[in-house]
């Protein structure tokens, strides 16, 4: 096996594994479910809440900019626009790893397995998370939980998250289908910095507290362990070899 990028003999003994990003995703769920807490007790992870809302107030955009934040905001974390893109980028590499072939057949194989499994973790995590609290958002001037708010975590930050880096691992990490190491490490900062603004946008346009919007985060870095474990899984042996 070459590295694409310095044309060496990759160590196969260095190379992540199925069992690494299910250990990663484990210790993601054990640090959501401190964050879950910290929310219950009303602990030091959200002091910051009603601070950040009040200054927020104070200086909410309107008008155009408005328009504006709520299209980049939609664009970036709504499943109607993450869901296509992570999506048709699976279906892409499906193809390009295993061949032409019938829709069904390409729908059955690991890159788009892989990204049904992300998308599945956060369906079920974060609504069952989000219903289970129960908490009322920001736009609301009261944080109670119980209440039929749907505030924690943020399936916004989530959606942005799963979105990019997956893209990024379905196409430059190992098992994707140009593996190279530079590559990755260039756009890694790229993803990023949506992310980050994204999930600030959130906060800033007053429909998420602030601490709902690293709770997304941190459940879309679980998917994307979960379908990387998928991805990186032993292959079966009627399972084509990725195309040359």
């Amino acid at each position: 096996m070459e590295s694409p990028s310095t044309e060496a003999p990759l160590d196969r003994s260095t190379l992540p594994t199925w069992r690494s990003s299910a250990v990663a995703a484990g210790l993601g769920v054990l640090v959501f479910a401190f964050l879950i807490w910290q929310v219950v007790v009303r602990g030091p992870f959200i002091a910051w809440d009603w601070q950040f809302h009040y200054y927020v107030d104070a200086h909410h955009p309107v008008g155009w900019e408005k328009v504006f934040l709520d299209i980049v905001a939609s664009v970036t974390g709504e499943r109607m626009f993450t869901i296509p893109m992570v999506g048709g980028t699976a279906l892409y590499v499906a193809w390009k790893q295993g061949g032409p072939g019938s829709l069904w057949k390409i729908s059955t194989r690991r890159p788009v397995l892989a990204v049904l499994a992300g998308l599945a973790t956060i369906a079920s995590i974060g609504y069952g998370t989000k219903f289970g609290l129960g908490r009322t958002g920001p736009h609301h001037n009261m944080d109670v939980l119980h209440a039929g708010g749907q505030a924690f975590p943020s399936g916004h930050a989530a959606n942005t998250f799963f979105t990019g880096f997956f893209i990024l691992c379905l196409l430059f990490a190992h098992g994707g289908l140009r593996p190279n190491v530079v590559t990755l490490r260039k756009l890694i900062p790229v993803v990023g910095v949506v992310v980050a603004v994204a999930g600030a946008l959130m906060s800033w346009l007053d429909y998420h507290w602030l601490s709902d919007i690293p709770g997304g985060w941190l459940l879309g870095f679980i998917a994307c362990m979960v379908a990387l474990s998928v991805l990186r899984a032993p292959r079966r042996e009627r399972e084509r070899e990725p195309a040359g």
